[in-house]
């Protein structure tokens, strides 16, 4: 009986001295025991923001036209070939004009005739009849047949002409798919000719975006594949919305039109600047709980800051509130930081 008393007292003893000398953690001591995260900041500043539009575009010649005979027959000669450099009036296409080519003999024998006729009835009449004279040569030059031979001649000839097809433009020869032998009709298109010097790219833009945008803005085009970046700007607005996509068509100039093609398609970056605000490096801004959150450096610790964001352009995000100018902020190894987490600013 007395050792089981002794051995209950001995228990309360030492369950009371456990309660006593458990005591609850100091979290600033607890927090003084991790090790400091390494972060590098970057100051806040009020900075011109450069919105940034991304669109894909399609590349286009200012001058590109379809070559079109205006009469059918068969191809005598092909004189170009796709890539060839034409300039205006040069002979491209010549047809089979043995036909044409009698008719304008036999209509320049004809016209010669009624000259001969034209000018024999005017034998008769001198300078003293120069009040009616010009009546008279009108009436003579109908009556000879002088004037519906004229008229044949230049038919005439312009079927001849038609038989040589020429380029209307200079510039690059594309689509050409006719060869000496095969047969034409009249209104085909045998080729297309374009301006490789002068080319534009057509986009089409949202409303709220193509508003932004002016004359002469630049802009930067991608070649799909490639990296390598190249230099534009703002060419025309269309200042009407389309009825049917509600989307805005602007028109770029291409500073290097020797890297495209017509047809080809780029993504555009247009770089609309803006006036001066708050900006912080987009590698700043990261969710917590489904909010925008920046953590700045105060003294050691990495502080929680909620921000409201605005536009961003790939390299800097716009703060329209939750930060002040001046402030650091981190942006390396914010990812799982805590608020009041230590940190060193390397």
């Amino acid at each position: 009986m007395q050792v089981r008393s002794i051995l209950i007292f001995y228990f309360l003893i030492t369950s009371c001295s456990s309660r006593q000398e458990t005591t609850e953690p100091d979290p600033q001591q607890l927090r003084n025991h991790v090790p400091a995260t390494e972060v590098q900041t970057e100051p806040v500043r009020a900075a011109t923001f450069e919105y940034l539009i991304h669109a894909t575009g399609k590349v286009q010649a200012k001058a590109d036209i379809e070559l079109q005979v205006q009469t059918g027959g068969i191809i005598e000669k092909v004189w170009i070939q796709n890539g060839t450099t034409v300039k205006q009036g040069q002979t491209v296409i010549t047809l089979l004009n043995t036909q044409q080519g009698l008719a304008l003999e036999k209509a320049r024998l004809q016209l010669q005739e009624r000259e001969i006729v034209y000018r024999d009835a005017m034998l008769g009449y001198t300078q003293t009849d120069s009040i009616q004279l010009n009546q008279v040569k009108q009436n003579i030059r109908i009556s000879s047949g002088l004037a519906a031979a004229e008229i044949a001649f230049k038919e005439a000839q312009l079927a001849w002409e038609q038989t040589i097809i020429k380029a209307p433009v200079s510039g690059l020869v594309s689509n050409l798919e006719v060869q000496a032998g095969g047969a034409l009709i009249a209104n085909q298109t045998v080729c297309r000719i374009h301006s490789a010097a002068e080319l534009v790219v057509a986009a089409e833009l949202l409303e709220a975006d193509a508003l932004l945008l002016k004359p002469g803005m630049a802009a930067e085009l991608k070649v799909v594949g490639t990296e390598k970046g190249i230099l534009a700007s703002v060419y025309q607005i269309n200042p009407r919305v389309d009825e049917k996509t509600n989307l805005i068509k602007i028109l770029l100039n291409v500073s290097a039109a020797k890297r495209l093609l017509p047809g080809m398609t780029v993504q555009l970056i247009l770089k609309v600047p803006r006036e001066k605000v708050i900006v912080v490096p987009r590698e700043a801004v990261v969710i917590r709980s489904g909010r925008q959150v920046v953590f700045t450096f105060e003294n050691g610790l990495a502080k929680w800051n909620y921000v409201t964001v605005g536009n961003e352009n790939g390299k800097e995000v716009e703060i329209l509130g939750g930060l002040a100018e001046g402030q650091q902020v981190i942006v390396t190894n914010n990812l799982q930081l805590a608020h009041d987490a230590i940190v060193t600013n390397k």
